[in-house]
């Protein structure tokens, strides 16, 4: 009688099939006495219900966005410019950081226990019109950009010198294509490629924050299962945490190059620029962004930057 896991897997480009294909690589070796049933594409409810479920034990496991409902802290992986490259991002997310840790921590006060992170790609700046001095952080820009409704993305496009609108997600395309915006600030390379391709003529590549999920597994239900169960489900989230990094990068530089090819100028931005949007964003947002976040959670991000 093998033992039956539930697990949630939200809308996550390619997770679905390579962490699937590792547990199953993993449970091999408890001679199927691991049965995972996964579900995709957030039909057990969206992240913050699930999360919620997670928690209780009603779901068993998730991979998916955090939910900052209980902590704060645990949106961290989101904070502008914690990182401007996939090796910076490798340091803070990788297992064994301060910032994993605290993560670790996090979820273990809420009866959980992480998993690891899995990064999905750099969000970038989607635009209809150019803007010559992306570059410089302290230049005032004419261009109106439109944030999701989450107030550190906002302020960091707002110290960069943009006006800023939110707009629901559903709209953004129209608003693009009828000039009730002029671009946008938060998707991935993919997402411009996939969703916006039509409207859009430039993609600013400037690495603000990183797209990321969550592994997460009820912590009474995972100590409930033997030991070898434990570390077959460990080595399989770890391995695929790990693989995602390059993954992500190497998606990037696909859907750069399909853009391109679409005929969309894609702009990169140098080191030393992106250090300085980043020395901007973090120097005038950060303080705001840690009175919500917490002392645990700066003191973790301030370790893993040797500050």
């Amino acid at each position: 009688n093998g033992i039956s896991l539930i697990i949630m897997i939200g809308i996550v480009a390619r997770l679905p099939y390579a962490l699937a294909a590792e547990i199953s690589e993993k449970a091999a070796a408890t001679n199927g006495g691991l049965v995972l049933d996964i579900y995709s594409d957030s039909v057990l409810g969206d992240y913050t219900a699930v999360f919620d479920e997670v928690r209780m034990g009603t779901i068993d496991m998730a991979v998916e966005s955090f939910s900052g409902e209980y902590d704060p802290a645990f949106e961290i992986g989101y904070l502008p410019y914690l990182f401007t490259n996939y090796d910076e991002a490798s340091k803070v997310l990788g297992k064994g950081s301060n910032t994993y840790n605290m993560i670790c921590d996090k979820c273990d006060e809420n009866g959980l226990t992480f998993l690891g992170y899995f990064v999905e790609g750099f969000v970038q700046v989607g635009m209809v019109k150019p803007v010559d001095n992306m570059g410089d952080p302290n230049a005032k820009k004419d261009q109106l950009v439109r944030c999701p409704a989450i107030e550190s993305g906002r302020l960091a496009m707002d110290c960069q010198g943009f006006p800023t609108v939110t707009i629901p997600y559903s709209d953004l395309y129209t608003a693009m294509q009828t000039g009730v915006c002029d671009g946008w600030m938060g998707g991935t390379a993919e997402l411009n490629y996939v969703g916006f391709r039509d409207v859009i003529k430039y993609l600013y590549v400037v690495n603000q924050q990183m797209e990321n999920n969550s592994g997460i597994i009820n912590k009474e239900t995972f100590e409930s299962l033997p030991a070898d169960y434990q570390t077959a489900l460990l080595e399989a989230f770890e391995e695929e945490s790990a693989a995602s990094f390059g993954r992500a990068k190497d998606t990037d530089t696909k859907n750069f190059q399909a853009l391109k090819d679409y005929g969309i100028a894609i702009v990169e931005l140098t080191q030393d620029e992106l250090n300085a949007l980043a020395d901007k964003v973090r120097t005038e947002t950060w303080d705001a962004d840690f009175e919500s976040y917490g002392e645990a959670a700066k003191t973790a991000v301030y370790a893993d930057m040797g500050w």
